[in-house]
C-alpha cells in the first residue's frame, strides 16, 4: 500500500476548488467582539462628552484659621524686665503680662515723693509752732496793747479827776474863791487828756489791725502750703499712673498664648510684639484662608466649591476637606493685610514670592460622624484633629462643564475658525 503523501483535506480542495455550495466566512467571531467593544467605547465616549462633567480647578496655598489671633504689644520703650506668660497659658483682659524698666520715671517718682514729704513737714511746723518771726511780732503787739490799755486807764482816771475838779472850781468861781485863769487851765488839761485818749484808742486799733494782719498772713502761708501739697499729690498720682502704664504691660484680650515673640532682657520699643494670643471664644469656627495669584483671582466667586488638604494630612490617602468660598478680596492684598490675617511674617514672605495675591476665605462642611468633625472626600477622613495655624493647600473649582464644550473651542482654534 502506497503511503499518502498529501492530506485528505488538501486533496479534496484540489478536486473541487470552487465549492460553490458552501458559505464564505468573511469575519471571525473575535473580530465581531472587537468591533462591538469599539462601538460601545465610542458610544460611551460620545455620551460622556455630552452628559459628563469636567471640573476646572485652581491650586492655592494658605493657612487654617481658628479663633482670632492677636498680638500683645509693648506700650512703652525700655528693657523688658520680665515676661510673665508662657505658651499655653490662658490670660484675661487687663491682666499684667510683662514688666518694662523705666528708670527716668522712677527717679521722677522718688523726687516727687521726697518733695511731698518736705511740704508736709513744713505744714506741720506751721500748724504746731508757727513762724518764729510771727510769734515774736505777736508778742510785741500784745505788749504794746497792754501798754496802751494801761495808759488809757490812767488817762481815763485823770480825766475823771479833772472833770470833778472843774465842777468844784466853777462853784468856787461863782463865790469868787478862784480865778477864771485857774478854771481855764483845768479845762485845757481836760482837752489834753481827751486828745491823749483818742490817740491811745487809735494806737489800740492799729495794734489790733496788725495782729489780724499777722494772723491773716499766717493763714495764707498755711493755705499756700496746703495747695502746694495738693498739687504735688496730683502730680504724684498722675506720675504713678503713667509709671504703672509704662512699666506694667496688660493684655487687651482674653485667650491662650500660642507663640512668644520676645524675652526678658531685650530692649523693646513702643508697639513691639511680645507674644501672640488666640481668642478662642464662642463662635470662632475653624476656617481657611487661601491665596490665589492675581491672574486667577477674578475667576473665583463666592459660593464656589473648594477642597482643602492640611499639611498634616496626606490627600492621596484621606482626600480633601470639603468647603465653600465665602469671601474673595476685590483687590490683591498687601503684605500688611496678610500679616493682619496670617500673623506669620515668614509665611507671608513665602507666599508673596508668587507675586500679587487675592485673598479667599472658605468655610468647611461639618460632619459629626467623622473624627475631625469635618466632611472629607474619602470616607470619614483621618483620625487626627485639625488645628488652626496649620498650613494647607487647596483646589477651587471655577468651571464644571461638559467635555464637548471644551473640545469644540479647541477644534475651532486648531482649524483657525474663529
Amino acid at each position: 500500500m502506497t503511503p499518502e503523501i498529501f492530506r485528505k483535506e488538501a486533496l479534496e480542495k484540489l478536486s473541487t476548488p470552487e465549492k460553490l455550495d458552501q458559505l464564505i466566512q468573511v469575519t471571525s467571531p473575535k473580530s465581531w467582539i472587537t468591533l462591538t467593544t469599539i462601538t460601545i467605547i465610542l458610544l460611551t465616549g460620545i455620551g460622556w462628552s455630552i452628559m459628563g462633567h469636567v471640573k476646572t480647578s485652581l491650586n492655592a496655598v494658605g493657612v487654617l484659621l481658628g479663633g482670632d489671633i492677636h498680638e500683645v504689644v509693648s506700650t512703652s520703650q525700655g528693657q523688658l524686665i520680665s515676661l510673665k506668660v508662657g505658651v499655653g497659658d490662658r490670660i484675661h483682659n487687663g491682666e499684667i503680662v510683662a514688666s518694662i524698666e523705666q528708670p527716668e520715671l522712677y527717679q521722677q517718682l522718688e523726687e516727687l515723693k521726697a518733695s511731698l514729704e518736705e511740704r508736709k513737714f513744713e505744714l506741720k511746723e506751721l500748724l504746731s509752732y508757727g513762724n518764729q518771726d510771727t510769734k515774736i511780732q505777736q508778742e510785741l503787739i500784745q505788749q504794746q496793747r497792754v501798754s496802751i490799755q494801761s495808759q488809757m486807764e490812767s488817762n481815763q482816771k485823770n480825766l475823771d479827776f479833772l472833770k470833778s475838779q472843774l465842777e468844784t472850781e466853777r462853784g468856787l468861781l461863782e463865790k469868787g474863791l478862784v480865778t477864771k485863769t485857774q478854771v481855764a487851765s483845768t479845762e485845757q488839761q481836760i482837752e489834753t487828756v481827751k486828745n491823749s485818749l483818742e490817740g491811745l484808742k487809735s494806737q489800740l486799733v492799729q495794734a489790733n489791725s496788725q495782729k489780724l494782719s499777722i494772723d491773716f498772713e499766717m493763714q495764707q502761708k498755711i493755705n499756700l502750703n496746703k495747695q502746694r501739697i495738693a498739687e504735688t499729690r496730683r502730680q504724684l498720682e498722675h506720675l504713678e499712673e503713667r509709671y504703672d502704664i509704662q512699666t506694667n504691660i496688660r493684655s487687651a484680650y482674653d485667650g491662650e498664648v500660642v507663640e512668644l515673640l520676645s524675652d526678658a532682657g531685650i530692649v523693646v520699643n513702643r508697639g513691639t510684639p511680645l507674644f501672640k494670643l488666640k481668642n478662642s471664644g464662642t463662635g470662632n469656627r475653624l476656617r481657611g484662608v487661601l491665596y490665589i495669584p492675581a491672574q486667577d483671582g477674578k475667576k473665583i466667586k463666592e459660593g464656589m466649591q473648594a477642597l482643602v488638604a492640611p499639611s498634616t494630612v496626606q490627600p492621596q490617602e484621606h482626600g480633601f476637606m470639603k468647603s465653600t468660598v465665602t469671601y474673595v478680596s476685590e483687590f490683591p492684598v498687601t503684605q500688611g493685610g496678610m500679616m493682619m490675617t496670617v500673623k506669620n511674617m515668614q509665611l507671608v514672605q513665602g507666599l508673596l514670592t508668587q507675586g500679587a495675591l487675592f485673598e479667599v476665605y472658605v468655610e468647611f462642611e461639618e460632619d459629626d460622624d467623622s473624627y475631625s468633625g469635618f466632611s472629607w472626600t474619602s470616607a470619614q477622613g483621618p483620625e487626627v484633629l485639625i488645628n488652626e495655624g496649620t498650613s494647607c493647600m487647596g483646589k477651587i473649582t471655577v468651571k464644571n462643564e461638559a467635555p464637548v464644550a471644551m473640545v469644540i473651542p479647541a477644534i475651532k482654534k486648531f482649524f483657525d475658525l474663529y
